[in-house]
């Protein structure tokens, strides 16, 4: 999962669509008013994938339902949605938090999903947080693994003999963190982009140890072992629907609140692969997932 982070691109593409009149993509009725339920995604496809699956999973109490797929950054989706142009919005709780209340601590999922609601503004809500979590995990090939290193904790005190890659932002968000908590200093922190070449780094030696997101397709493609996180360094990153204020019904509360139970992060994992592998049409998944799960 791509993290979201507010930039001038987005900001602008939030005056474009506060200035584009009757074509406007996140104009709309209200869901809660009789209207269509408006479902919008961020720029990414994990998440233009939740909002089919929020979608079709609607469509079955007879709602009717508009989508509005990678409309921009949280900052952009986020403030549609307290302003009432998007009914319904897939989100992370950990990243959610954070960017409404950037003094949060919490980092279990329970006290996140807790610290959450009481952050977020009147006008929005979070429905059940699922047990499906797209965080960032620190990944090493098999054979690093076979070293003896299978956690943050193994690999604290040879942080030394490894370089680590990752996106630009992890050395300010993640270098001190990982210092005071596990006491690891990588020799050295390289700037790679998310994705396949972080992954063509890791396999080929490169670097020794890769910042990845737990539902990418590419460690079980790659047999790359992810290190588990023993104290919780990274929050937790639990797929949560943000909503507005009274837009949705009981049952389509319900409804959704089934979604998220019946998602896992292997289920998210494998939905993803068929998305990057594959190459199936988002939409397609989705349906396939809602009749599969019985709703």
């Amino acid at each position: 999962m791509q993290r979201l982070v507010a930039t001038g691109a987005a900001v602008a593409l939030a005056v474009g669509l506060a200035s584009c009149g009757s074509g406007d993509p996140l104009q709309s009725g209200d869901g809660g008013q009789g209207g269509p339920i408006v479902i919008g995604s961020a720029d990414i496809a994990e998440s233009e994938l939740l909002m089919h699956i929020y979608g079709e999973a609607l469509e079955t109490t007879g709602a009717q339902v508009e989508l509005k797929p990678r409309i921009g950054s949280r900052e952009v989706y986020f403030n549609a949605a307290r302003d009432g142009e998007l009914s319904v919005v897939p989100d992370y709780t950990g990243n959610l938090l954070e960017f409404v209340n950037d003094s949060a601590t919490s980092t279990e999922p329970g006290p996140v999903y807790e610290e959450l609601q009481r952050s977020l503004p009147p006008e929005l809500d979070v429905l059940d947080y699922s047990p499906a979590e797209d965080s960032d995990v620190l990944t090493v090939t098999a054979e690093t693994a076979g070293t003896g290193i299978r956690s943050l904790e193994d690999l604290g005190p040879r942080c030394g003999e490894f370089v680590l890659g990752a996106p630009s932002e992890w050395k300010q968000r993640w270098e001190t963190q990982i210092a005071e908590t596990y006491g690891c200093t990588f020799r050295e922190i390289r700037s790679v982009e998310a994705g396949t070449a972080l992954v063509d780094e890791l396999t080929s030696g490169n670097i020794q140890v890769a910042n990845l997101f737990t539902t990418s397709s590419t460690i079980e493609a790659n047999n790359l072992v992810p290190l588990e996180d023993p104290k919780s360094m990274f929050p937790a990153q639990n797929v949560v629907p943000l909503v507005g204020k009274d837009k949705l019904s009981p049952e389509q509360v319900e409804v959704l609140n089934t979604v998220s139970r019946t998602l896992t992060t292997q289920k998210l994992t494998d939905l993803n692969k068929r998305l990057e592998v594959d190459k199936a049409n988002p939409a397609d998944v989705a349906k396939t997932f809602v009749q599969e799960a019985g709703l």
